[in-house]
């Protein structure tokens, strides 16, 4: 029943995706500044990335993202709130606090636990002097184990989605990784990915797959500091915002 279930609610949420990009014919429309929804942005977790999982994407130096979600984990809901800041060019660190967490205890129990995430992304472009090679990070969600230390690999790549196009913006980002977990079992364990494109103008549709389950969400932009979120993950509807410090 679970899976019946999540199998539709993902289904309509790419419906709905595929009816909003239909009117756009998947192009750009010319921007006099680069649009908010096309820059790297924060998972719901504290690290750049889609819903859950990472990407090779790294926040601007000395941006600092924030945002508030509730989801539902473990049939239990719960907040998060969580923050990213870019330190370097390659190096950002992030934070999250998540409240009523499974505890790996010899007696489960629930608590409010921050974690803390670093990313660094390496130059593999540069370093085979490639221009066309895709991103790569590498990272750590929960570096202290307070909930289940994650370490991963990510590559990222932008693509065409029209050929031709006038506009010099990436109209799409896949992304793949591999995440190994220290407890099992774990949701952002093993192979995950995702693709991120612009859905409409101010509009920014994501799908995953974290290892565990396929996650969609739609973040709305009224201004260039405030994305209004709303989406599916682990099969249920979860919603908040994000905002920044600027561009």
């Amino acid at each position: 029943m679970r899976h019946t279930t999540t199998v539709a609610l993902t289904v309509s949420l790419v419906v709905t995706i595929a009816a909003t990009c239909s009117g756009q014919g998947f192009m750009y429309t010319p921007w006099e500044v680069t649009p908010p929804e096309s820059q790297p942005g924060p998972s719901w977790y504290g690290y750049t990335g889609l819903v859950r999982t990472p990407t090779a994407l790294i926040s601007t130096p000395q941006k600092i993202t924030g945002g508030a979600h509730r989801v539902e984990l473990n049939s239990r809901e719960h907040n998060v709130y969580a923050a990213t800041v870019g330190l370097l060019p390659a190096l950002e660190i992030g934070a999250a606090r998540i409240e009523d967490v499974l505890q790996d205890t010899p007696i489960p129990s629930y608590a409010t636990e921050t974690v803390v995430n670093v990313k660094y992304e390496a130059n593999i472009g540069g370093l085979f002097n490639n221009p066309v090679a895709p991103r790569m990070a590498i990272g750590i969600f929960d570096i202290s184990d307070k909930v289940n230390r994650t370490n991963y690999l990510v590559l990222s790549r932008s693509i065409s989605l029209v050929e031709g196009s006038a506009s010099p913006l990436p109209q799409a980002s896949v992304h793949i990784g591999y995440a190994n977990a220290a407890h099992s079992p774990a949701t952002l364990d093993g192979i995950f990915g995702g693709i991120d494109f612009v859905a409409a103008e101010d509009t920014l549709a994501q799908i995953e797959y974290d290892g565990k389950d396929i996650n969609g969400a739609l973040r709305y932009y009224p201004a260039s500091w405030l994305s209004l979120d709303a989406g599916i993950l682990n099969s249920e509807l979860s919603y908040g915002f994000t905002i920044n410090s600027g561009f």
